[in-house]
């Protein structure tokens, strides 16, 4: 899966903001960025502030790509990129930025590539026209700690926190006792920065409800493979037991607990499934399952 990973220590994502997530350009026009490191304090992510040389998108994102590895003048930092690592991008009309590394960059294990990554994304996402990066290894896709590959990734991926742990808040989609209807619950899930809050919310939806009078929408033997978005698109992965019926649930209550869930959550529209990375053409013989679902509103039951 892209980024199912299973760590035996928390990330210890820290990241203090001290400009917002976009460019700025202050009062004689030049362009301001932040751009992230690693304290060694907090071992966490913090950000500074820099102003930015280029003027060309290109260069800028040579610059940050550069900036990114240039050990900080702050000793209390370090870089999130090794100093001898070599780079090459390519920028696409949709808003992705491919970015290539090479071998070196496989150097980066665990924690520090997880904050590695962080810092890429929501550096470079700063830039005018670069919605999400790809970030690639010798030309291939980066593999997470599980063997999976890594898809674009938008800043909106990693939350910004001071604590090592956060709670998010998020609406989840259960069944109601008929199981014809969905009833919405509202909960916090626990983050550490290690995967992403569309999985967490997914992954709770698997391990189903732990308040009475809401029941399972998914198969217990579901796995979420791989989960990401683009375009407002969620693309999410299941093995095989996800086309598995559960009893007394119908087939619309299991499809759009996923859909609306997701749909709650920033930058989703819409959300394509797959199995083993395959588009069904069905799903349990009888709803079309080959294209994007939107959020069902009439699916939802009233409260009572």
């Amino acid at each position: 899966m892209k980024r199912q990973l299973v760590l035996t220590v928390l990330i210890m994502a820290a990241i203090v903001l001290t400009s917002c997530s976009r460019r700025q350009d202050n009062d004689d026009g030049e362009a301001k960025v932040s751009v992230y490191y690693i304290s060694t304090e907090t071992k966490g992510l913090i950000s500074e502030s820099y102003e930015l040389i280029s003027t060309e998108l290109s260069e800028q994102i040579n610059e940050l790509l550069y900036m990114l590895k240039k050990s900080p003048e702050n000793l209390a930092y370090k870089s999130v990129l090794p100093g001898d690592i070599k780079s090459e991008f390519a920028l696409n009309e949709d808003g992705s930025l491919a970015v290539n590394f090479d071998a070196v960059y496989s150097n980066l294990t665990g924690v520090d590539e997880i904050l590695a990554r962080a810092a890429i994304v929501k550096t470079l996402t700063q830039l005018p026209k670069i919605e999400y990066v790809q970030i690639n290894v010798n030309g291939n896709p980066l593999i997470d700690s599980n063997g999976n590959a890594v898809g674009p990734l938008t800043a909106e991926d990693f939350i910004d926190d001071t604590d090592t742990n956060t709670n998010y808040r998020v609406k989840l989609y259960f069944a109601n006792e008929k199981g014809d209807a969905l009833i919405e619950y509202d909960t916090d899930i626990n983050y550490s920065g290690v995967e992403t809050i569309e999985e967490l919310a997914i992954k709770q939806l698997i391990n189903g409800p732990t308040k009475m009078g809401l029941y399972d929408t998914i198969p217990k033997d579901t796995v979420l493979l791989d989960l990401y978005k683009t375009d407002g698109t969620c693309f999410v992965d299941f093995n095989e037991k996800f086309l598995e019926k559960l009893p007394d649930v119908t087939a619309d209550v299991s499809i759009y607990s996923v859909v609306n869930t997701l749909v709650e959550l920033p930058g989703i529209s819409k959300v394509q499934f797959r199995i083993n990375g395959e588009v069904q053409e069905t799903y349990l013989e009888s709803i079309d399952f080959d294209t994007p679902f939107e959020r069902n509103l009439n699916i939802i039951e009233a409260p009572k």
